[in-house]
This record gives C-alpha cells, structure tokens and sequence, in this order.
C-alpha cells in the first residue's frame, strides 16, 4: 500500500505533468534522490562536469541517474527532433565515463506533443522510459525508488566501445578557436551599405556568392524565401544579421573553395545532404514510425580516395548573437555527439550496435569556442568525443580584407585527394551507402 506521504506526491506529480516546468522539481522530491553536478571528465588539470536532474546513490558515485524532458502541449512536435539530440548527447557523456551507469527517461507534456520516431528513439537509447501521460506513471516513479537496480542496462557493449575510444583520443591543448567571420562580414557590409540592384555588383565574393543564392531563390518563390535579398536591399543590417540560411559566409567560404580547387561535392550554402543514419533504421525495424521526412545531414560530402571513405563537413557557430554570449554553445556540441550516435549506429536483432567510424569528420568554427574560460577547451573537446578529426576556424579561410585565401583546410582536402569528378563521388557515395545496407535508387 502506499504511503501518505507517496500518494502526495503522486498527486503532485499528475498535476505537473501537464504543465512542464515544475516536473523535475517533483520527480526529484518524490524519488529522494540528489540533483547536481557530475563528472564525465578530469584529469590532473581540468575537470567537466553536467548536471542532472536526479541521481542515486550520489553525484559523486552515480549509478543511476534520472532525466526529465517535457514538451509543451501547445507546441505539438515543438523542438522534438532537439530534445532527443540534447538528451543523447547527455546519455553519451554519462555512459562514455560511466558504462555501467543506468539511465531512465521521464517523459512528461502528452504523447501527441512527441514525434512518434522520437518516443522510439527513446526507448532504444535509455534503459528505462517512464511516460507522464500513462497511468502507471506514479507506480514506475515508486518502483525505481524502492529498487534502483531492478533497471537492466542495455546496450552495455556499444558504451563500453564508446569508453575505450574516449580513453584513447589525443585531446586538443592549444588555444581554443576564436573566429569572427560571420560579425566581420556583417560589419563590413554594414560600412560600405547596398553596392547595387543585382548581386554581381557586390564587390566581396564571399558576400556575393550568399546574395546571389538569395536572390535566386527570392525570385522563384516570388519572394517569400531568400528575404537576406531584400534585407540587403533595404540595408536593414539587423534582420539580415538574424537571417542565417543565406548570410552564411562559412558555408559561402567552403563552397567557393571547393569550386575554387575543382573538387567533386553534394550540398552547398544552405543545402545540406542528407546521411544514412540510425534514426532510418528505425523505420526499417517499425514501419509505422514515419521518420522519411527526418534528416541528419552535413553541409558538404565529399570522398577521400587516400581513405576510401567519405569526408563530411559540418559548418558550426556558437550562436550568442554579436555579442558572442554563448549560451547555446554546449546544446550545439551536444547534439554534435548525438549525430555520431546516429551516424554510427545500426540495430541489429534489436539491439544498437556501433560501427567502425568510416567517415572523415571535418569542423569549420566560426565564434568564439573558449567561451567558458574556466575550462576554455571543453566545447573542443566535445567535438572531438563527438568524432571530429579536423577543426578549423572559418576566418582562417580568408584574408584581412575577407576575400579567401590558402588556407589548412584545403590543403588537408588535397592531401586527402577528394574526387574531382562529379560523377565519380557519386559512384562512389552511392557505394557506401550500399555498403551499409541502405537501398539506393
């Protein structure tokens, strides 16, 4: 029978979950448990840490943790795809320091708020899923209190594959990446104002190339995308410092290069490609899971005949606006580490399995990287857990006058000898795509 005290908060609990924000707060009053800061790396000279939600016995030597996440009823699908990157990044760092560690998910909000796909990732990640919205909601919450290791661990093998591979990567010890091409660019453009009524009679190319994108696309749609267009016209500098689909001269940068080398690519400024990745499976094993309008995919694909396998490269930003806070930045790596996840992984009789990472992974940063200064590597790090074997600063792709330059990053595409024919990458991709079970047309 349950106890006063219990059905309190029981009724606490059928309450809250409807409205989202004060979940945790009695998810973590009715287990009892500790919430806090634990540890996922240190070694002699720095130390990261994460919080979560709850945690037994204690943050200091966690061996069950529990985390919420909630969608707003009003939002249907808002930020689902985000929350399951945010909370597999989290999962990732606990069990990439702590493969035994088990892991349960409270899901509040209600079911028609989560992308069915999402609620199935879910389930296949954590080892334990508890749903707010299902009656048995209060007798779960009771079960793990009264017996925390009745939680089965699943998965065991792909976190301790994922441990060992952490155990051995080099981590970077330079200075952070602190770049600034995207606010000079802006500020720029700002100094010298609209140069003209068509795009080839803007003088920077980098800047060009994103108008002359925007301007495309302004006119086939008769103006309802590419609005970076018209903000330039109306040299309305703000909006176009909001607009980030075209006014990406990161993306613009990489692009031109690769034109600039004749090298063979699939995407380009503001068109990612997708990738084969785990969440595709999902449809395979549940075919009434609709995923087919889910994508994970990279700015630009290239191939390495020096490795034989594709090169992926991601175009990333802190965010933080031009005052460069940084708030975002540790949701960005996070979901960087999800992406692996998905990229990585297959399912096999049921169960995840990791592959061989077979795939080069290259980062162009732009922002400032070292943005928490007590541990200004930690956002570095990630990435490379994450799987990145490259990560340059986007204004490393230009000179002082912002136009390009020789730089690393292309020298490390030519020393990798990326295709030049186009039709040979896509030989070559629709290879390896093949090569990992997936149908191509």
């Amino acid at each position: 029978m349950k106890s006063n005290s219990y059905l309190s908060q029981s009724n606490s609990l059928k309450y809250v979950q409807k409205f989202g924000p004060s979940l945790e707060k009695n998810v973590k009053n009715a287990l009892g448990w500790e919430s806090g800061r634990v540890v996922y790396y240190e070694n002699e000279s720095i130390k990261y840490d994460l919080q979560v939600d709850c945690c037994y016995p204690n943050v200091n030597n966690p061996e069950v943790f529990v985390s919420v996440t909630y969608c707003k009823p009003d939002k249907p699908g808002h930020s689902n795809e985000n929350k399951l990157q945010l909370k597999l990044g989290e999962l990732m760092l606990l069990k990439g320091k702590y493969p035994n560690i088990k892991a349960v998910l409270v899901i509040g909000g209600n079911k028609n708020t989560w992308l069915p796909y999402v609620l199935e990732a879910f389930k296949y990640f954590y080892d334990k899923v508890i749903y707010a919205w299902e009656e048995n909601f209060e007798d779960e919450i009771l079960k793990i209190k009264q017996d925390p290791s009745s939680i089965e661990i699943r998965h065991q093998d792909v976190w301790r594959k994922l441990y060992e591979e952490w155990q051995t990567i080099e981590l970077y010890e330079g200075e952070p990446i602190d770049s600034y091409l995207r606010n000079d660019m802006w500020e720029h453009i700002k100094s010298i104002g609209c140069e003209g009524e068509l795009p080839e009679d803007i003088s920077n190319e980098i800047f060009k190339h994103c108008m002359t994108e925007a301007y495309k696309l302004s006119l086939r749609t008769r103006n309802k995308s590419g609005k970076e267009w018209t903000h330039y016209q109306r040299e309305d500098w703000d909006k176009l410092w909001e607009s980030r689909s075209y006014f990406n001269p990161a993306e613009a940068a990489i692009e031109l290069l690769l034109k600039q080398y004749k090298l063979a690519y699939k995407g380009g400024l503001a068109k990612d490609e997708d990738v084969p990745s785990l969440i595709h499976h999902l449809n395979k094993v549940h075919d009434d899971i609709p995923v087919d309008n889910t994508k994970v995919g990279e700015d630009f694909i290239l191939f390495s005949k020096k490795e034989n396998k594709p090169v992926f490269i991601q175009s990333k930003s802190t965010g933080g606006g031009r005052d460069r806070h940084g708030k975002n930045i540790q949701n960005r790596t996070k979901e960087q580490l999800a992406r692996s996840l998905f990229y990585r992984g297959t399912i096999q009789d049921g169960n995840i399995v990791l592959r061989p990472k077979d795939y080069i992974w290259i980062g162009i940063l732009d922002g400032d990287w070292g943005v928490t200064k007590k541990t200004p590597l930690k956002y570095i790090h990630m990435l490379q857990w994450a799987g990145y074997d490259y990560l340059f600063a986007a204004d490393s792709l230009v000179d002082e006058e912002l136009n390009l330059t020789e730089n690393d990053f292309i020298k490390k595409l030519l020393e990798l000898e990326c295709v030049t024919d186009q039709t040979e990458l896509e030989k070559r991709w629709r290879d390896w795509m093949a090569s990992r079970g997936y149908q191509v047309d």
